[in-house]
């Protein structure tokens, strides 16, 4: 699957790339929902990478996220 990708965002998603791992999810009897970024495990591991965002570029991270989640959680709705 081709995607095409405009250059302006490409530092949030080389960004979002990096903290990919950082998700909070809860469980429950209906199974397990994704909530979102756990944004201080977010921040902990950009900033081992020495990868501090513009507020701009946070703001497209979160873009990003929101758009996740719906794939994440698509099947629970």
């Amino acid at each position: 699957m081709a995607i095409e990708l405009w250059a302006d965002h490409l530092k949030a998603l080389e960004l979002f790339l990096t903290i990919s791992t950082q998700w909070r999810v809860v469980g429950g009897f209906g199974g397990v929902a994704t909530i979102g970024l756990d944004y201080s495990a977010a921040e902990a591991g950009l900033r081992l990478e020495d990868k501090i965002p513009a507020p701009s570029v946070w703001s497209d991270i979160r873009m990003i996220e929101r758009g996740a989640l719906e794939v994440l959680n698509e099947d629970k709705a």
